[in-house]
């Protein structure tokens, strides 16, 4: 039998959260005897802790003990997302360093579009060993604020709590594709709690590039499709030059989105890019 055979795993169920707002999520931890490397995989906005499991699973079949969770306003954790996912990702940081059996000291950060926003940000507080950041938008300064002018002036003024599919599909959506999502969120049992004006009040003023050219010894890795149309590869690009060595980039032609997330040779090969950077000493 292979080594990722034998490797038995391990999942529990946990909350957590040092402020008011309490976490749901999963840690899934290799049982191999001796410390094994963590990670945080952080999810999409409006989605949960179930659309990266599988991603989740593979790392802990390679001997990485994984946290997984639901954002504030996501899934089952409390609160309202408002702009506070940065002390999400520094709760569940220090929750899975503090847990028995994982090394502190090679615990890394994924994150998934907004998760990747997140995570990015979230160094700032914490020293990862290794970052991915998959199918992250553009620097919020330059282009994610914009978004805002898509979205109808009352979301941005009213500051009372819209959810997700229950009142539609996100205002910046059209057509054939602002069907497709909110039927998806139903099909997928996605909730999204969130106060628009609070969440782009902050991300508008939190600089990516600046959390990236801080990083020391961490090496990073960016995954983007060609073929996605919410977040464009040309501003992955920009943000990635701004990054210090070492640094990688995994670029699919065609693919969309969720690809990264997706089984295939993209998911393979971030995985075991994670995997090796995080068994480094």
């Amino acid at each position: 039998m292979s080594k990722q055979a034998q490797i038995k795993v391990d999942k529990f169920p946990v909350t957590f959260g040092n402020s008011e707002v309490k976490l749901a999520g999963e840690i899934l931890f290799p049982n191999t005897g001796y410390l094994v490397p963590g990670a945080v995989i952080c999810h999409g906005m409006g989605s949960s802790r179930h659309s990266v499991e599988a991603s989740a699973r593979i790392l802990a079949n390679h001997g990485v003990a994984v946290l997984i969770f639901d954002f504030r306003g996501h899934g089952s954790s409390d609160g309202v997302l408002d702009g506070n996912i940065v002390a999400d990702v520094v709760d569940a940081w220090h929750f899975l360093s503090e847990f028995s059996g994982v090394d502190r000291r090679r615990i890394g950060l994924v994150g998934h579009s907004m998760g990747a926003i997140a995570a990015i940000l979230a160094t700032e507080q914490v020293n990862p060993h290794a970052l991915v950041a998959l199918s992250c938008p553009p620097e919020q300064d330059k282009k994610l604020s914009e978004m805002s002018s898509f979205i109808p002036e009352n979301y941005i003024k009213d500051t009372s709590v819209k959810e997700y599919p229950r009142d539609g599909a996100f205002p910046w959506l059209k057509g054939p594709l602002a069907v497709v999502s909110h039927l998806w969120m139903r099909i997928a049992g996605y909730r999204l709690r969130v106060d628009w004006q609070a969440f782009f009040e902050t991300l508008k003023n939190a600089k990516m590039s600046t959390a990236l050219r801080e990083l020391k010894n961490c090496p990073i890795l960016f995954v983007h499709c060609k073929g996605d149309y919410l977040t464009p590869y040309q501003a992955a690009l920009e943000l990635y030059e701004k990054v210090k060595q070492p640094k990688d980039i995994l670029l699919a032609s065609g693919g969309f989105h969720s690809t990264p997330l997706q089984r295939g040779s993209l998911r393979r090969d971030w995985t075991q890019w994670a995997v090796s950077a995080l068994m480094a000493n």
